[in-house]
């Protein structure tokens, strides 16, 4: 019996729990910190400032000189000795999170939600990619590629929001069921990603980094090919060697960009554009291919014409669920092998029209100005908002 309860233990909730008491304590000897003009943006997505983050904290000094803005990036290690280093640093984050008006971030982030803050913290939720197409975060826990519900529950997940960022007025319930919220709490507002995809000083800085990596392929068209992340239990349904072999015959030299998360392919006969993103290498793309990768968005505001390819479509959709009916929604050309896509590729199946229809459907770009300072101006005038009102009698 006794055996049988040990079992049942679930060290990963106990640590969570742990980890919101520690949490807690910290938050009590920091709390006597005065707030500051200023703002964190917090990141675990990588360890380096994401372009995002970039971009809109120089967005941020533009709107108000006088704001500080820290930008702090760090990705979660692995092994429990890192881990506890970690743990560390997550008191670091607490302070900035102490000290400022204002905490962004582009993820789940244990200081956001599971942390207790003072009076005077907004919390804006930038999340890390365009559209909503695969259903993420409160909306799939307990499904595959989901979170444990229990585990969520320990660790508050996506909880404590004051304002999330959709990139268009139809994502907007997507995200409000993706993180728990009420719709009048999600704006549409692209991120500022899209600045450096219709930058034309931007594309030509890529070419010339890509020219330096391969100047072999000068003159040749570029195919990019950028599967979506899978988590356990969904396996890759793409070969890229076989992919890169079929596009060459068709007169295209393939890139394979997979997520950042996953170790980059070996094998002679694949490029990876080492030190190129996805986005910089959307700028450089003749044509983009993908699964089911929201990267598709990018593309679209990049003006690359797309190609979906889904031998596993069936398999994947009973694992993984979609806010909108794929690939209909998205209008683009579906291949269910790799004959298939060649075949549309050397027909022109893929258009630039089809990519403008598709960023205007799903991403609400800025009338006039950057995007980046659009979203800065969005996030103050919230914040003094709700300044406003706590001040009225």
């Amino acid at each position: 019996m006794i055996r049988r309860l040990i079992q049942g233990v679930r060290l990963d909730i106990i640590a969570a729990y742990a980890a919101r008491l520690a949490l807690a304590l910290v938050g009590v000897v920091l709390s006597p910190l005065p707030r500051r003009n200023k703002v964190t943006l917090l990141t675990r997505q990588s360890s380096r400032p994401p372009s995002d983050f970039i971009l809109l904290s120089q967005a941020l000094t533009r709107a108000d000189p006088s704001l500080d803005v820290v930008i702090v990036a760090k990705m979660v290690p692995p092994g429990i000795v890192r881990k506890v280093a970690y743990a560390a640093h997550l008191v670091t984050e607490m302070y900035h999170a102490q000290t400022s008006r204002v905490l962004v971030v582009d993820g789940y982030s244990i200081i956001a939600s599971a942390a207790r803050h003072s009076e005077g913290l907004m919390i804006v939720q930038v999340w890390h990619a365009l559209g909503s197409l695969k259903k993420f975060g409160l909306s799939i826990l307990g499904q595959p590629g989901g979170r444990d519900p229990k585990l969520a529950k320990a660790m508050r997940m996506h909880a404590g929001y004051d304002l999330v960022i959709a990139s268009a007025e139809r994502c907007r319930a997507p995200f409000a069921d993706a993180f728990g919220v009420s719709v009048d709490k999600v704006v549409a507002a692209p991120l500022p990603r899209v600045d450096r995809l219709v930058d034309p000083e931007q594309k030509l800085k890529a070419r010339a980094t890509f020219d330096h990596l391969y100047p072999q392929l000068a003159g040749q068209r570029i195919a990019v090919f950028a599967p979506t992340f899978r988590t356990e239990g969904l396996t890759e349904a793409v070969d890229p060697v076989e992919l890169t072999l079929a596009l060459e015959e068709a007169g295209y030299a393939t890139i394979t960009k997979l997520h950042p998360l996953l170790p980059a392919p070996r094998h002679p006969k694949l490029r990876t554009a080492p030190g190129m993103s996805t986005q910089e290498m959307l700028l450089v793309a003749d044509i983009f291919i993908t699964d089911y990768s929201s990267a598709v968005f990018e593309a679209a505001v990049a003006g690359v014409p797309s190609y979906l390819i889904a031998p596993d479509l069936d398999q994947y959709s009973a694992k993984r669920d979609f806010y909108v009916r794929y690939p209909d929604a998205l209008g683009l050309p579906l291949a269910m092998d790799v004959t298939e896509l060649v075949t549309q590729v050397h027909a022109d199946a893929g258009s630039t029209a089809d990519a403008t229809r598709l960023r205007d459907d799903w991403v609400q770009m800025p009338e006039q100005g950057l995007a980046a300072d659009a979203l800065a101006r969005i996030i103050l005038e919230w914040d003094d908002a709700r300044a406003r009102r706590k001040e009225r009698p």
